[in-house]
């Protein structure tokens, strides 16, 4: 097995799974259909896409900064009424993570797509956005030495790879790192996902499980400061 990894970093992220009508919630870390919709975007493919060659990936995420919930308020005028009659106010509530950073893993056998997927993340067809498109990345999803590791299985990844600080000043984490990380089987017991994107512009999705695994704090390597981040900011 072979293993993807993409650092998601931003001021503000959303990954909304349960979302109705005028409230939009948020994950607290990346979703599976919010992933592989960046994926799509890097690559180029629409929203009526092909989506089986994702379909034997196996994700995985590391909580390296869990971030706050937040919460906007918005409000949009002259909308369109259900019942179609006349225009109205509709008010929402929309919730995204504030300061968190994901290492989100992709495992999978077939190293070419990996790859595939590696170069489209460095050089998008599409903006790509953390959930929702004014949620920019603070740094590149791709990792600066390669993102593909070859021979490493998608738990050893996430594990083994060092814990990257933003600013010089940035200390090293105190408290061990939860990771969420999908099960090749179905188990009874763990928790269950409805965010496997079946089809984007019918917005149909399927199941999938996920465990909590942790990594201790004094196991992590100190990967050093993000080489595109300023040292003195």
């Amino acid at each position: 097995m072979h293993t993807l990894l993409m650092p998601l970093v931003g001021p503000m992220q959303s990954w909304g799974h349960r979302s109705r009508f005028d409230d939009r919630d948020t994950g607290l870390e990346p979703t599976r259909s919010g992933v592989i919709g960046l994926i799509c975007a890097a690559m180029g493919i629409p929203r009526d896409g092909d989506l089986s060659q994702f379909d034997r990936l196996r994700m995985g995420a590391r909580v390296d900064a869990p971030g706050r919930v937040m919460v906007d308020y918005h409000t949009a005028k002259d909308v369109i009424r259900a019942d179609g009659d006349g225009l109205g106010t509709v008010v929402s509530h929309r919730h995204y993570l504030s300061d968190a950073r994901f290492l989100v893993g992709l495992e999978s056998d077939d190293i070419e797509l990996l790859k595939d997927i590696e170069l489209h993340l460095q050089r998008p067809v599409w903006p790509i956005f953390l959930g929702r498109k004014s949620f920019v990345p603070s740094v590149p999803v791709s990792l600066p030495g390669g993102s593909v590791m070859a021979g490493k299985a998608l738990e050893q990844a996430l594990m083994e790879y060092p814990f990257v600080r933003m600013r010089e000043w940035e200390r090293m984490p105190s408290d061990d790192l939860r990771m969420v990380i999908e099960s090749r089987e179905r188990v009874a017991g763990e928790l269950t996902r409805n965010d496997v994107p079946l089809d984007f512009a019918q917005r149909r999705f399927g199941l999938r499980q996920v465990r909590t695994d942790w990594i201790a704090a004094d196991k992590l390597q100190d990967g050093g400061v993000w080489p595109c981040t300023s040292p003195g900011s």
